[in-house]
């Protein structure tokens, strides 16, 4: 049985040709079939050379692995520079998609603290009810259920990459209830809450600095959002992506 037949050669190229297709999963299909068919060729002459060599099937498994581990490092670097040159199947430049990932992980982290600050309301205000703190329900707790509802629904689209722009924008709004309602809420709910309100009020008239604090926060986190929503808009980033793929196509001439 020659070399490439044996189980052993197999199991090690087909491990080795599945790195390769994860490297190369976002580049372009012909920069991604070229590498392939290189690989598969470099396997191929190794193993001509084992079978003339004598080298056994195991022994021929072993180095073809070890030779993989030790190329990873040269193969993600090689996919980086095949990213850099615009080889990827998303033609927008390797800078702009982290700064993408950096702003989705950020709307991700808002919107998990908007959602937590509305659940945890609602928390607050089912439990002053049952132990008899309130006698009647808030007139904010509609608002924070609504920034629930909006935080829990927004906070799974921007989990998803073509849905992230109506994530954000669903965001937008919860975190200008919550800025607005949160002070309120626990000030009539919680001790704590007193305590802090009381200790941030201008004790005249005009407007509260911690209600002006927390609408600023909430209003500062919402544009934020929208901010997003707008990089992520559809319409936006195929025109993004048309006018790097031609900035990528200049270069190149």
């Amino acid at each position: 049985m020659t070399a490439i037949r044996t189980p052993e050669y197999r199991t090690a190229a087909h491990r080795v040709l599945n790195w390769c297709g994860w490297y190369t999963r976002d580049l372009s299909p012909e920069v991604a079939g070229e590498r392939r068919d290189e690989i598969a060729s470099d396997l191929h002459e190794h193993a001509v050379w084992a079978q003339e060599a004598g080298v056994t099937p195991q022994r021929l498994r072993r180095d073809i692995m070890l030779r993989a581990i030790r190329g990873i490092p040269h193969d993600l670097s090689w996919r980086s520079g095949q990213l850099r040159a615009g080889h990827g199947v998303d033609p927008m430049p390797l800078g702009m998609r982290r700064a993408g990932d950096v702003l989705a992980a950020l709307v991700v982290t808002g919107g998990v603290l908007v959602t937590g600050a509305a659940l945890f309301l609602l928390v607050r205000i089912l439990r002053a009810l049952v132990i008899g703190d309130v006698v009647e329900v808030p007139s904010g707790a509609l608002g924070v259920a609504i920034a629930a509802v909006l935080g829990v629904v927004g906070l799974v689209l921007s989990l998803r990459r073509r849905s992230r722009w109506l994530g954000a924008g669903l965001l937008a709004p919860a975190a200008v209830l919550i800025g607005v309602l949160a002070g309120d809420i626990m000030y009539r709910v919680s001790a704590t809450g007193v305590l802090i309100v009381s200790r941030l009020s201008s004790q005249g008239a005009g407007l509260e600095p911690w209600w002006v604090m927390s609408v600023a926060i909430g209003a500062g986190a919402a544009l934020g959002f929208i901010g997003a929503a707008v990089w992520w808009w559809p319409g936006g980033r195929r025109t993004t992506e048309r006018d790097a793929a031609a900035s990528v196509q200049g270069e190149t001439a």
